[in-house]
């Protein structure tokens, strides 16, 4: 399975699904959000770590993307964290034996703020990968930070070989649930 053809638009979905008047597309409907998510979790899954940090950039490239259902495809939840701005998940890693420290925050409106995590074996090609990434956008590098200045899901992204931050752009966030 490719990258390019994985369909994103699961993670920018808000409405509850409603009831269409024929079942048979109501469940036509339904799958293929319920096929899109399985086959975007696989991929997260298996994939290399420059497709793994290129695809979670290309979900928030051009929208702001449901956080806590990419969360909910690559990761469970060992610690919460409510703090006055906002709450913090710590999360392990079930598939992914590359990454470790994997966080995601939320502000006080349950609205996606970012995500982080660490890399056990540094990963050089980080910079190359956010550039091809971020293709098309309008964006400028200030050391380890990446700050779009074109419309998108993103704010900023912070990578060294070893770190990598996608903060969400909050001037567009939505709560997805």
């Amino acid at each position: 399975m490719k990258r390019e053809s994985l369909d994103f638009e699961v993670f920018y979905y808000v409405e509850p699904m409603k009831i269409i008047d024929d079942p048979i597309e109501s469940i036509n409907e339904l799958m293929k959000y319920d096929n899109e998510k399985t086959e975007i979790e696989v991929f997260l899954k298996s994939c290399s770590l420059k497709d793994f940090i290129s695809l979670i950039i290309s979900i928030f490239k051009d929208k702001y993307a449901n956080g806590s259902l990419l969360s909910a495809l690559i990761s469970h939840t060992i610690q919460k964290q409510k703090k006055s701005e906002g709450i913090l998940y710590t999360k392990t890693f079930l598939y992914r034996s590359d990454l470790k420290s994997l966080k995601f925050k939320y502000n006080r409106n349950d609205h996606f703020e970012y995500i982080e995590f660490n890399m056990i074996t540094p990963f050089t090609q980080i910079n190359q990968t956010i550039e091809e990434s971020l293709a098309g956008k309008n964006y400028s590098k200030n050391g380890d930070k990446y700050i779009l200045h074109s419309s998108s899901g993103i704010e900023y992204l912070e990578a060294t070989p070893t770190f990598f931050k996608l903060g969400a752009n909050m001037k567009i966030s939505k709560k997805f649930h």
